[in-house]
């Protein structure tokens, strides 16, 4: 907190403390919470059961819908192998930031401002060819779509990460007089590398840490991410590829496509709360203890909005902590300053653009439906001016599930109809930016 004027004001510095996360308290210190966790827990033990007989009794086989998971997973090893490249580079990074600091205090006042122009113009560059290399790796690859999820994201992660390192310790650097003997007070090397694994967007010397690591709490939370991954495979396979998979090998009607949307409400929902609950509880969870790294809001009780923009604000803390400090602050502050539409949009310029860049990379067709959604449940719901309304949460899970439900079945709809009626390899923009199923004449 801080004093301005004799009013106490909540400070827009991130704050870390030692806490759990909210699943986390819910499901040790809540009845409820357990009982919800147990029918997930039946109903995943139901599935599986249901779907090892149904292939059995069609196909003679048991295949659980393991097949799914190995194909989404294809050249792992290249993935990893890539990952590990990319976190040298990142090491390479704190080496270069370190020579920029090291040296600019002895030069002249002209010469300051030469060295920053040409650090600044290496690390745009830097931005730049690695999000470029990485997307020409990814289409020669060709990687199944779980591992080319993980590099992708990972990737970006990697770049918040070290942009947050850079950007919170310029000031210190800037602070350093030319020709003094001033110490300058960098964080070394130790420091850099935690802050590279550790779950946290926010940059800071030290964090609140656990006094011991849980290991039982760690397998638990490893064994969670692969139960997880497998019921999504069964959901995928039971709804998605069971209803989309012959599609352009045969004229769909009409209402084969909308029918669907209603249908798979069920696994467009799964995949939301399975990619929340694997990505920002299970695996930050189990990192976060392996690090006895304090602070677990990765998220907040998003289920619980009330509006698209609750949603946002709440679904995924880490992020979000990043967007406001490194891009909603910086224009805000120093850009434009004092206009808060402007930060505004830019945090959802540069949000949309980073969403579906990594789509579009990921499937390998451009299909911006969590775009077009995004804006047009917003407009719609903003403009009824009802959300805010004692049933707007019912509103929100509402428009949330339809929309996902819709999302969900055009990305199957879509990379099916790649697999079956492939591009040529000299694809036009045009081709590329249209759906397959519309141009391969895949609907009556």
């Amino acid at each position: 907190m801080e004093i301005k004027n004799g009013v106490q004001k909540k400070s827009s510095r991130k704050e870390f403390t030692i806490r759990d996360a909210p699943l986390t308290t819910k499901f040790e210190n809540s009845e409820d919470g357990k009982t919800i966790y147990n029918i997930f827990v039946v109903i995943f033990a139901i599935l599986l059961m249901y779907s090892g007989f149904d292939e059995y009794t069609k196909t003679g086989k048991v295949r659980l819908s393991l097949h799914l998971i190995w194909i989404g997973f294809k050249k792992l090893d290249l993935a990893i192998l890539f990952w590990f490249i990319s976190n040298t580079l990142a090491c390479l990074s704190y080496a270069c930031f370190k020579f920029w600091a090291k040296v600019r205090p002895t030069l002249e006042p002209e010469g300051q401002k030469v060295w920053d122009k040409i650090w600044i113009t290496i690390s745009f560059l830097y931005y730049f060819y690695f999000l470029y290399g990485l997307q020409t790796l990814g289409h020669t690859v060709k990687f199944g779509k779980s591992s080319a999820t993980f590099i992708f994201v990972e990737q970006v992660r990697l770049l918040m990460k070290q942009h947050a390192f850079i950007r919170t310790n310029i000031p210190r650097v800037l602070l350093v007089k030319m020709h003094t003997e001033t110490n300058l007070q960098l964080p070394n090397f130790g420091k850099f590398l935690y802050f590279m694994f550790a779950p946290t967007m926010i940059y800071r010397d030290e964090y609140p840490r656990t006094p011991q690591i849980r290991w039982n709490f760690v397998f638990y939370n490893i064994a969670e991410i692969f139960a997880v991954l497998w019921f999504s495979a069964i959901v995928m396979d039971r709804f998605l590829v069971s209803t989309f998979q012959d599609i352009c090998l045969r004229q769909f009607a009409l209402g084969e496509i909308i029918t669907p949307i209603f249908t798979n409400v069920v696994p467009g929902l799964t995949f939301t709360l399975f990619s929340c609950y694997v990505v920002l509880h299970a695996f930050q969870n189990a990192f976060a203890e392996v690090l006895r790294f304090g602070d677990r809001m990765f998220y907040k009780e998003w289920w619980n909005s009330k509006s698209l923009a609750d949603y946002h604000r709440t679904w995924n803390i880490l992020v979000q902590d990043w967007l406001y400090t490194y891009v909603y602050k910086e224009v805000y502050e120093v850009i434009i300053p004092k206009n808060k539409q402007a930060a505004s949009f830019v945090v959802f310029l540069l949000s949309a653009v980073v969403h579906e860049w990594t789509m579009i990379n990921v499937f390998r067709f451009f299909l911006p439906i969590n775009l077009i959604i995004f804006l047009t449940t917003g407009a719609v719901f903003g403009a009824m001016g009802i959300l805010g309304a004692q049933w707007g949460n019912l509103l929100f899970l509402y428009g949330l599930a339809i929309g996902l439900s819709i999302e969900a079945n055009l990305f199957a709809l879509e990379s099916y109809a790649h697999d079956n009626c492939p591009l040529n390899e000299n694809v036009t923009s045009m081709e590329f930016y249209i759906p397959r199923f519309i141009t391969c004449g895949c609907i009556k």
